[in-house]
C-alpha cells in the first residue's frame, strides 16, 4: 500500500515551520482507495508571501485542528504504507517533525515521484509537479493546495506504474535491511526501531560491553551502511560476530554528537575504535616574548609551564606542526624552537624566513604573521557559547567554552529562554571533562559557520 501525501506549510524549514494543510491518498498499487484532507492550525503566523503562494490565510486555519489532534488519524491511515510524495524529503521531513514535536516517532519507507519520473519518463524539460503534469496530460486543479497537488501526484503515480516495465518501483522498495547482512546475534527489530536522527550509537556484546562507538546525522542509515558495506575487513567481520545489541543517544545536532562521541571513546576505550582514543596530551606549544619584542613559540611538557596555546600528543608532533607553520607563514625556525645555534636559521638561508633571527625583520610585522599563523589553533574570544538545534523542534542545544576551556553542553526549551545571555546559558550546561580533541572539533565547527548555529560571546 502507498500513502501519496502532499503538505502545505508556513515556510520551507521543517524544523521551524509548521504544516498548514495535509492531503493523503491511499493507493493499493492500482487505484486510490481512500483519501483524507484537512487544514491544520500551525500555531504560528502565516506570512503574506506564503498566503500569496498557497491561498491559505491565518483566518482559514484559526479554527482548524492542531496537528496533535489529527496525529492519530494520520498515523493510522498511513501505517504499513510507503510514504510517496513529489520531492519526498520535504513532505516527509515536515510530517516526521510534527510527530517529533509532540513526542512521537513517525517512520515510513519513502518513494519520491521526482526521482521515479526522471527514471521512467526521461528527457522531459522539467520535473516540477506542474510542468511534469502538463507534459503527460494530467490536469492540476488548485495548484499549491494540498488536495490539488496530492491528487495530481496520485495521477502521476498511476502513469509511473504504467510505465514501470522494468520494475524500477519495486527495486526502489527492496528491503534495505537484508537478513544476510545482519550480525548473527542481532535481532532485525533492533535495526528497524533505530531513529533516523542525529546522535551517537554503541555496538555492544552479549554482556553489554561497548565494542564500538560512532556518530551520525541519521543513526539508522549509518548503522545499516556499516553492516552492508563497511565491515568487509577481517577485523570488522569479527566485530560483526560479537554484536548482540545496539544502543544510542540522541544529540539534536552534529556538533554535540561529535563532542559526545569523542568523550565516550576516551571514557570507554572500545576495542574497535582506533581514532580519538588518546586520553592525555603530553606536550604544549607556549608563547613568550623575547628582549627584542619578537614573540617566540616554545615546545614544553604540559604542567611545566602555564596554559599552552594548544596541546600536542608528542614532541615530534609539535615539531612537525611548528615546521609546517614556519614554512607556510615565513616564520623563523629559531623563534619556533626548532633551531638553537648562534647562526641565522636555515629557512633564512633559503629566503623563507624574512630575517627575524638576525633582527632584520620588524618585530611588530613578525608578530602579526605569527598571530595569523595561530588563528586555526585559537579562539577569537575565550568565552562563548554555541546555540544550535536540539533533540526536538522546540528544544535548543548549548555548548559552553569559558577561559578557553570546554565546560560541556546542555539543552533548553526555546520558549523559556528567549534571550541568549552567556552567563544564563552557562548555567544550563552539564559538565564534561576538557580535552584538546574537543577544541579541534569546536574550532572546525565555528569556522564552517554551519546554518542553524549561533555563537554568543560573553
Amino acid at each position: 500500500m502507498f500513502a501519496i501525501i502532499d503538505i502545505e506549510s508556513s515556510g520551507g524549514n521543517p524544523k521551524k515551520d509548521r504544516i498548514t494543510e495535509i492531503a493523503i491518498f491511499i493507493h493499493d498499487g492500482e487505484k486510490v482507495t481512500e483519501q483524507y484532507c484537512t487544514l491544520i492550525n500551525p500555531e504560528t503566523y502565516i506570512s503574506p508571501f506564503i498566503t500569496a503562494l498557497t491561498g491559505i490565510t491565518n483566518e482559514m486555519v484559526a479554527e482548524a485542528p492542531r496537528f496533535e489532534e489529527v496525529a492519530d488519524e494520520i498515523d493510522s491511515l498511513t501505517k504499513g504504507c510507503v510514504f510517496v510524495a513529489h520531492n519526498v524529503r520535504f513532505d516527509y521531513s515536515f510530517v516526521a517533525n510534527e510527530f517529533k514535536r509532540i513526542g512521537r516517532r513517525y517512520q515510513r519507507k519513502n518513494l519520491c515521484t521526482v526521482r521515479l519520473s526522471r527514471a521512467l519518463l526521461p528527457d522531459l524539460y522539467s520535473y516540477s509537479l506542474g510542468r511534469l503534469c502538463e507534459q503527460v496530460g494530467i490536469p492540476v486543479e488548485h495548484r499549491h493546495r494540498a488536495f490539488g497537488d496530492g491528487a495530481a501526484t496520485a495521477e502521476l503515480f498511476n502513469v509511473l506504474l504504467q510505465n514501470d516495465t522494468y520494475a524500477i518501483i519495486q527495486d526502489a522498495l527492496k528491503d534495505e535491511i537484508k537478513q544476510s547482512i545482519l550480525p548473527p546475534h542481532l535481532r532485525r527489530e533492533q535495526l528497524e526501531d533505530l531513529p533516523e536522527e542525529t546522535g551517537i550509537y554503541y555496538f555492544r556484546d552479549e554482556r553489554g560491553k561497548i565494542l564500538y562507538i560512532g556518530k551520525s546525522n541519521n543513526i539508522r542509515q549509518r548503522i545499516i551502511s556499516h553492516f552492508s558495506g563497511d565491515m568487509n575487513t577481517e577485523k570488522y567481520h569479527t566485530l560483526k560476530q560479537k554484536i548482540h545489541s545496539i544502543t544510542y543517544e540522541l544529540t539534536g545536532n552534529e556538533l554535540v554528537a561529535l563532542l559526545l562521541e569523542s568523550h565516550e571513546i576516551k571514557r570507554w576505550m572500545p576495542a574497535y575504535n582506533q581514532s580519538q582514543r588518546r586520553k592525555k596530551y603530553r606536550y604544549g606549544i607556549y608563547k613568550e616574548t623575547d628582549a627584542l619584542g619578537y614573540e617566540n613559540l616554545k615546545i614544553s611538557l604540559l604542567k611545566l609551564e602555564g596554559e599552552p596555546l594548544f596541546a600536542v600528543g608528542s614532541k615530534r608532533g609539535a615539531e612537525s606542526i611548528l615546521e609546517s607553520l614556519a614554512e607556510k607563514h615565513k616564520l623563523c625556525l629559531k623563534k619556533c624552537d626548532m633551531e638553537h645555534n648562534n647562526e641565522t636559521c636555515s629557512f633564512h638561508d633559503i629566503d623563507v624566513c624574512e630575517g627575524a633571527c638576525a633582527a632584520l625583520e620588524d618585530a611588530v610585522a613578525y608578530n602579526e604573521k605569527l598571530k595569523i599563523a595561530l588563528i586555526k589553533y585559537q579562539y577569537d574570544n575565550p568565552d562563548f557559547v554555541i546555540v544550535g538545534e536540539g533533540r526536538s523542534p522546540v528544544e535548543r542545544a548549548v555548548i559552553c567554552v569559558e577561559n578557553g576551556q570546554y565546560l560541556g553542553y546542555g539543552f533548553f526549551d526555546e520558549a523559556t529562554e528567549q534571550s541568549y545571555n552567556f552567563d544564563q546559558l552557562k548555567e544550563l550546561v552539564k559538565p564534561f571533562p576538557d580535552h584538546p580533541d574537543l577544541h579541534k572539533i569546536i574550532r572546525s565547527f565555528i569556522k564552517k559557520n554551519k546554518k542553524g548555529q549561533q555563537v554568543v560571546y560573553r
